[in-house]
């Protein structure tokens, strides 16, 4: 036998668990804008919507992860997790109820920032943060509609 390896001529036998594919990490991700105009990209599983967006040059808004999110380890305990969180609002997107079921669901702090940065008539039940959309392999084809951006008032 060779030292650290397999007899010589003896068969490599791939492991159980071969690394993942690329095909197995994509998904593809359509981003409607408020005009209607589509773009269909790729995506990894792991990254957020809003990674995804930046990562192609789609304007969503700015993003910052830093805010509070609460963990619920069991019915009697909760757990701040502090860095974790959204900590702006800008990145409003709105995910169509097919896709809704397969995503983490809205937290307190979620709504409280799209409420903050956001008119009541702009949200829905709907309505997301895109920085909080984890991408996973159920979500392949979903499609992220873009509102108008933050409402203004008087001239820039």
């Amino acid at each position: 036998r060779r030292r650290g390896g397999a007899a010589r001529g003896a068969a490599l036998v791939p492991s159980a668990a071969a690394a993942p594919t690329v095909k197995d990490v994509t998904v593809s991700l359509t981003f409607i804008d408020h005009e209607g105009s589509r773009a269909i990209v790729p995506g990894r599983v792991g990254q957020t919507v809003a990674e995804v967006a930046e990562m192609h040059g789609i304007d969503i808004g700015p993003t910052a992860v830093a805010g509070v999110v609460e963990r619920v380890n069991t019915d009697a305990w909760t757990e701040d997790l502090f860095g974790e969180g959204a900590a702006l609002g800008y990145d409003h997107v709105k995910v169509p109820p097919a896709w809704a079921d397969k995503l983490p669901p809205r937290g307190a702090w979620e709504l409280e920032l799209l409420q903050a940065y956001w008119d009541e008539e702009d949200i829905t039940t709907a309505s997301r943060l895109a920085s909080q959309l984890p991408m996973s392999k159920d979500l392949d084809g979903i499609q992220i509609y873009i509102p108008d951006g933050i409402p203004t008032e008087g001239a820039l």
